[in-house]
This record gives structure tokens, C-alpha cells and sequence, in this order.
């Protein structure tokens, strides 16, 4: 509430002078026990898991954007926040936003297609099991979830939750969180005003 107070059009601007531009845009979502946290973690798997990742091919294989992009989609008690980010030049900040408000758009509007969320829930199964290796990855885990008061077993058992989730459920938890984000860049004024003249169009 207190964001929706001072940033009323959802935009925050912090100026550096640098000849890069870092783009932040998206929301707060739910705490770590939320039922919402599987399709978030899947949507997170799509986005930015490996080179097949659509974020991956979108702003380095097609366009040849950037080195730097990603999702920050924490864990957290409270609500945590689920940010695509990417760094650019300033002079590729332009078309680097135009695009990643059109892929914004299209996870909004549309069901992500199965197979790609096939291969989502593999990339994501995969993650669980590699994040338990060793037995201090497993006991450090398992505290991080007795002191989140959840299921001590929450991995194990999100694995074949994950199987449940199809293209319409990941459909409705996307636009329960992302109808409204917020943009955050991090860069010259310059640039950074040409972004915010086109966020203002949008919104």
C-alpha cells in the first residue's frame, strides 16, 4: 500500500550514470506456504531455467540483447516478489522494454502451451532434487520449513503436485498477481525517460 502511495503509476527510477539500463518489472506475490507458490516456481522454471528458457531465447538467441536476464523470485515468509530482470546497453533499452512488454502481454493473454510447460516441470523437478544432494542441503532445508511452520516434506511432496498443474491453472495465478506490475530501471535519465513516456502509455 505504502508502494501504491508514492510510485501511483508503478514506476521507480533510479538515476546512474552508466551506459547500461537494468529493468526490473513485476510484483509482490505470496509467502512460501501459499498454494500459489508451485505455479509461480513453474512460471519461474519457463521464464528463466536453462537455455531453452523463453527469456533465454527471446532477448539472447533472437534478439541478441544481453548477457544478464533472469527472474529475482525469492523465498520468503511474506509476501516475496517475482521481478524479470535484464541489463542492456542504453541504446538497446528501448527494444529490450518493448519486447518484454510484449512477453508480459502474452503470458497474460494466453495459456502457455503444454509442452513447454512439460518441460517447465522437468526443469523444475530436476532443480528439487539437485537442491537436496547433500545431507546439509536436506537438514538445512528441512529447518528453513519446521521454522516456516510447513510440511517438513514439502519438496517431495510438490513433486507430484507439479503434475496437477495444467496451462489454465498457471493461467489464473499469473493474472491474480501480474495484471498491475510495477517497473523499476536503474540507469541514465535519458533513457530511462523514453521507457517511462512508453510505460505511461500502457498503463
Amino acid at each position: 500500500n505504502s508502494l501504491n502511495q508514492i510510485h501511483k503509476k508503478r514506476y521507480i527510477h533510479y538515476k546512474l550514470s552508466t551506459n547500461q539500463v537494468i529493468i526490473m518489472l513485476g510484483n509482490k506475490t505470496c509467502p512460501h506456504n501459499s498454494e500459489d507458490y508451485l505455479s509461480l516456481k513453474l512460471l519461474e522454471s519457463y521464464l528463466s531455467f536453462g537455455m531453452s528458457s523463453l527469456l533465454f531465447k527471446l532477448f539472447r538467441e533472437e534478439n541478441g540483447l544481453t548477457y544478464d536476464v533472469g527472474v529475482i523470485n525469492p523465498i520468503r515468509i511474506e509476501k516475496a516478489p517475482f521481478l524479470i530482470y535484464l541489463s542492456v546497453s542504453s541504446q538497446n533499452a528501448k527494444l529490450a522494454f518493448q519486447l518484454l512488454i510484449n512477453l508480459w502481454n502474452e503470458i497474460s493473454t494466453n495459456y502457455i502451451p503444454l509442452n513447454e510447460l512439460n518441460l517447465a516441470k522437468t526443469k523444475l523437478k530436476n532443480a528439487i532434487l539437485n537442491s537436496s544432494q547433500t545431507i546439509e542441503e536436506i537438514v538445512l532445508r528441512k529447518v528453513q520449513l519446521i521454522g516456516y511452520q510447513m510440511d517438513p516434506y514439502f519438496d517431495i511432496n510438490s513433486l507430484s503436485k507439479l503434475e496437477t498443474i495444467n496451462p489454465e491453472m498457471l493461467y489464473i495465478v499469473i493474472n491474480k498477481y501480474f495484471k498491475k506490475p510495477y517497473l523499476s530501471l536503474l540507469g541514465e535519465s535519458k533513457t530511462c525517460n523514453v521507457i517511462k513516456c512508453l510505460w505511461e502509455e500502457i498503463i
